[in-house]
């Protein structure tokens, strides 16, 4: 029951990432045209669709790697260090990419809303300050053990010097391959998008006095 709702949570986490990085794409040759704080909360939006899909991608690692670790014949104990090693990696990494972009994308969805007054903005500015008060309270309460955690298998972990180092350089490796699979995943969707759609062109449609 547990693998089978963080399946569902990463699956909704994959589909948030996609139409993330599809409507950076959209806009993503535009705003290097437009620039200010428009080219920021594109940018500011595709570190948050690689985070999504890193996360995605990294419990996916999470689940497979202790299998081969087993067949590797490594010992439970360490297998169990290595999986809370390695998700404390990709929690801190997720900390410092969401939590500060999660900022600006609130504070821009207040500004919104206070100019505009619609529904769909004030929908949007709940929904980012529920989200960034949970993430934030989330980073206060958890944050700090986790570091502790990962400074403690790195400096002066329990256990012999070789268990550490497969420890330390699986969870290393897990993080790595994530972003990377984040990275590129993230970039395909948006140059996809940004070849596909074209703002100005589509602005000149809707209004054609637009200049």
């Amino acid at each position: 029951m547990t693998v089978l709702l963080l399946l569902l949570v990463l699956a909704l986490n994959f589909i948030i990432s996609w139409a993330n990085s599809t409507y950076v794409g959209r806009y993503w040759s535009e705003s290097k045209q437009v620039g200010g704080s428009f080219r920021v909360y594109i940018i500011v939006g595709y570190i948050m669709a690689i985070a999504g899909f890193t996360m995605v991608y990294s419990y996916i690692l999470l689940l497979i790697t202790p299998f081969i670790l087993e067949i590797a014949e490594v010992d439970r104990e360490t297998i169990l260090l290595f999986e809370q090693f390695a998700s404390d990696l990709v929690y801190l990494f997720c900390v410092i990419t969401i939590i500060p972009t999660g900022f600006y994308i609130w504070i821009r969805s207040l500004k919104n809303f206070f100019e505009q007054k619609t529904l769909s903005t004030g929908l949007t500015a709940g929904y980012n300050t529920f989200a960034q008060l949970h993430n934030t309270i989330d980073m206060a309460r958890n944050a700090p053990s986790a570091l502790g955690r990962v400074i403690e298998t790195l400096f002066g972990g329990k256990g012999k010097k070789k268990d550490n180092t497969i420890i330390i350089l699986c969870g290393i490796l897990i993080l790595i391959l994530a972003i990377f699979g984040g990275y590129f995943t993230a970039s395909a969707i948006m140059k996809k998008a940004d070849r596909e759609y074209d703002m100005f062109a589509d602005l000149q449609q809707r209004y054609p006095d637009y200049s």
